[in-house]
């Protein structure tokens, strides 16, 4: 069960954007996609999402095709949500509450349905009931960007995609967002498919990691095993390793041996590193 795409191709101007792409992507996992600019990133999640009518090749959810109209068009699929780029430069609303409806109420949503899904959902984005009145050119950027992805929230989907939704961002305010929603993802057992540059935040909240280089899918890896295991993958791709994990090479080669790790999590990783160093310290007489 899950959403598998078979052998799919899409081309701008006769130029291939995606080549011959086959994958699947499980239910309840938290899955990056990754790559340079102009890989193949953005128009992947996009077939997902419906948002490229003409492709060629097979789209299926839970083994069930995705239709498409007389001409062969793909349609929109409604229970996926998607978080673009700066999420909180779409919102036109004149309150906050509005923002967070408008979605629920195409969907058919009562007004009671609406306040008790916003009273569910405001605390998991951290945000409170008080913001509800506001307008949003009142808020804060980081207020802003909560509300904006808040409002996918509240259609409950299925599938959530994030196209670097920490664009833009300090680095507290960065962690902070991708905590929320690795919560809001492991609450549910939801799926989430997570388009980013920063290799960091890749190995810290992904459960899968697909790779992305010129239109193919070259590689889609347990993330453990990418970032400890296929480096090559990466090397392909143009990619560098998350930082923790260049320190642990940078470790490997001083320490002369392997260093055993269980994951690529930047705490895990110091974990095993600091006693090491800190023996190597003493040793040297430090």
């Amino acid at each position: 069960m899950g959403y598998e795409l078979i052998d799919v191709t899409v081309k701008y101007g006769g130029q291939a954007a995606l080549n011959h792409v086959s994958c699947t992507i499980h239910e309840g996992k938290w899955i990056s996609v990754i790559g340079r600019t102009g890989a193949g990133k953005s128009t992947f999640v996009k077939v997902l999402k419906g948002l490229l009518p003409m492709v060629d090749g097979e789209y299926r959810i839970n083994e069930q095709t995705v239709p498409k109209d007389r001409k062969g068009r793909m349609k929109v699929v409604p229970d996926i949500g998607f978080v673009f780029q700066y999420p909180e430069h779409q919102m036109f609303e004149t309150s906050v509450y509005k923002e967070l409806a408008f979605g629920p109420k195409l969907q058919g949503s009562t007004s009671q349905q609406i306040e008790q899904a916003a009273e569910s959902i405001l605390p998991e984005v951290g945000l409170t009931q008080d913001i509800l009145s506001c307008a949003p050119f009142q808020l804060s950027g980081g207020q802003k960007r909560r509300v904006a992805i808040a409002s996918v929230l509240m259609m409950n989907p299925k599938l959530l995609i994030l196209d670097e939704p920490t664009a833009g961002l300090d680095p507290v305010s960065r962690v902070a967002l991708l905590r929320m929603l690795k919560e809001w993802q492991q609450k549910g057992n939801r799926t989430v498919v997570f388009v980013s540059h920063h290799m960091e935040d890749v190995a810290e909240y992904s459960d899968e990691v697909m790779v992305f280089h010129e239109g193919q899918l070259v590689g889609h890896e347990d993330t453990t095993t990418l970032f400890l295991n296929k480096s090559d993958l990466l090397a392909k791709a143009g990619l560098s390793l998350p930082e923790p994990v260049q320190f642990l090479h940078l470790m490997e080669q001083l320490h002369g041996q392997k260093i055993t790790v269980k994951s690529c999590k930047e705490q895990e990783i110091f974990a095993q590193l600091l006693p090491i160093w800190h023996a190597r310290r003493l040793t040297n007489g430090e």
